[in-house]
């Protein structure tokens, strides 16, 4: 019984871990600020993460959500790595680029939560007696939230235009947890009208 009780509490933990949930924690928008295609044909996705792998996974998710985004990576060749902010802007105006789109890991927040025990059976076992019933003992679980921030910038008008903080809960997975930013983003977006969706043409 002990055994069974240790692998169901080890699954749920599992599936606990496995979850993820992506939330909008808070939004900016310049004033009057807004975006549409006829704006924006040409922009570079920026990831700003450490592992090379990941920003590349990322950009490229991103870059295939609509087709003006282009990954960083694929403009930016080794001797660009390093560019200075000055150099960094007159290159993406010279490459013809609009705007850059940034994702940014600010923090990992760690936090310990815990999971109380459940008891199934009859009435009786709350009397300390056992007439078919089990006792699930709970536990502890650490729980790990990812803060994104998202930015849009303008290049003829060198500033930012938008800002976005999502965090999302215990990610497993690179695809589904920019997924799940993206389309966090994208619902804020239109609800301050800063991205502009253009009627469908009948």
């Amino acid at each position: 019984m002990k055994q069974f009780l240790l692998f169901m509490s080890l699954i749920c933990s599992m599936v606990l871990a496995g979850c993820s949930s992506t939330t909008m924690q808070s939004s900016w928008k310049a004033p009057g600020a807004s975006y549409t295609k006829e704006q924006f044909k040409k922009v570079m996705v920026v990831a700003l993460f450490k592992d090379e792998t990941t920003r590349r996974i990322a950009e490229d998710k991103i870059a295939a959500k609509n087709p003006a985004f282009h990954a960083s990576y694929t403009s930016l060749g080794p001797d660009q790595q390093n560019m200075d902010e000055a150099t960094f802007k007159e290159f993406v105006k010279k490459d013809g680029y609009d705007a850059v789109l940034t994702l940014h890991l600010v923090d990992v927040q760690s936090s310990t939560s815990y999971v109380p025990g459940t008891y199934q059976g009859g009435y009786y076992g709350w009397y300390g007696m056992n007439y078919g019933g089990f006792y699930s003992p709970g536990y502890y679980t650490e729980d790990k939230n990812y803060i994104i921030e998202t930015n849009v910038f303008s290049v003829s008008q060198d500033k930012l235009l938008w800002s976005g903080i999502t965090s999302t809960l215990n990610p497993t997975n690179i695809n589904r947890t920019i997924d799940e930013v993206w389309d966090a983003v994208i619902t804020r977006m239109k609800k301050e009208k800063f991205l502009v969706v253009e009627p469908i043409q009948k």
